[in-house]
């Protein structure tokens, strides 16, 4: 489904005036036919937002599951529509930053994967309503090799979603469609019972869980016997079978099994979530395995995530294997705070505040 906000305005619209009026450097124009127009952000949309024309309104459509960033910057985009088009906004008016806030995102991502969930209970796939690709859906055989499935969390399932559109990773094919247009069918929609969370903290430091339920457990268990069978896996859902066995989500603590499958994930292309894992298991040692600064560094050194870049700085600063090199604890930082790390600001705004 989409959500659709209608501008009253009879102004002719110009995609390319458009975009220079919005200043958003990554917006691009992606296609327009008879009376509307295609956009999405470069390296940030997953799904299109569309601009239809009417007789004397117009009408700014986004996919509900769109990328999150998407959704946060949908108020902008339609407010500087408005603008453009010297409109006014139907209903909503002023009030479209208070109306369209966080609040408005997670509500609108938890009630179109509830939606998601009703109809693959019931149906074989789910369309997206405006994907980059024509007809691109989602079933649950798809879902199932990033152990997801309709008991799976909220958050699980949308970022899995993601994960597969970023990637170009969802099929394509002509919609499905029941003659019985009338039809109506009551489905219970599988809920999330989590018996176990994962704490994490986000770049700009604020606090998210993972959580994971007992369908959820078993299905990654099921994964990591078929790949240690064969069975090619992503590093994403790698890490999270070394990560069940980490923090004892529903299994228990195991620091080998825990080393032994972050150390797949990272060879089979995770960069981000696994060595950084894996360095925070070094660091802070974990069941039999004690802690070893050195084990940690290497494994930060592998890793993309400006987390990890801020604790190689920590390691030069505080001489987690040799002499502190105050230079190069500088750069390191200096380098996860530009990535927009909220350690490595604090840490680089106490430094200048000494000066």
């Amino acid at each position: 489904m989409t959500t659709s906000i209608i501008i009253k305005s009879a102004k002719e619209f110009d995609a390319d005036s458009f975009l220079l009026y919005a200043d958003l450097p990554e917006l691009l124009l992606l296609g327009y036919g008879d009376g509307f127009w295609l956009f999405a952000r470069r390296g940030i949309s997953t799904t299109c937002m569309m601009v239809a024309r009417n007789i004397d309104t117009y009408e700014l459509h986004i996919d509900n599951l769109a990328a999150y960033d998407d959704l946060r910057i949908f108020p902008y985009i339609a407010d500087s529509l408005a603008h453009y088009l010297d409109g006014e906004i139907s209903d909503i008016g002023n009030a479209i930053y208070d109306y369209f806030g966080e609040e408005w995102v997670e509500e609108t991502i938890s009630e179109e994967v509830a939606m998601m969930k009703g109809t693959l209970s019931v149906a074989p796939r789910y369309y997206l309503s405006l994907p980059l690709m024509n007809d691109a859906y989602i079933s649950l055989d798809k879902f199932y090799p990033f152990g997801v499935n309709l008991h799976s969390s909220t958050p699980r399932i949308y970022g899995y979603l993601q994960y597969m559109m970023r990637n170009n990773l969802l099929p394509c094919g002509e919609p499905i469609y029941i003659e019985d247009s009338d039809l109506t069918v009551e489905v219970d929609i599988p809920q999330h019972t989590p018996i176990g969370r994962v704490k994490s903290w986000q770049t700009d430091g604020s606090e998210t869980y993972e959580t994971y339920s007992r369908e959820d457990v078993e299905h990654l268990l099921a994964l990591a016997k078929e790949y240690k069978e064969g069975r090619a896996l992503h590093g994403v859902v790698l890490n999270d079978i070394g990560t069940l066995y980490h923090e004892g989500v529903g299994v228990a603590i195991d620091a080998h099994e825990a080393v032994y499958w972050f150390g797949e994930a990272y060879r089979a292309g995770d960069t981000l979530y696994a060595p950084t894992n894996l360095g925070d298991l070094y660091r802070k040692g974990c069941g039999c395995i004690e802690p070893s600064l050195a084990d940690a560094l290497a494994a930060y050194r592998k890793s993309t995530d400006p987390y990890a870049h801020y604790r190689i700085g920590q390691s030069y600063e505080e001489g987690w294997t040799g002499e502190p090199d105050i230079k190069k604890a500088f750069e390191w930082c200096n380098l996860a705070a530009g990535e927009g790390h909220h350690l490595a600001i604090k840490r680089l705004g106490r430094e200048n505040s000494k000066l």
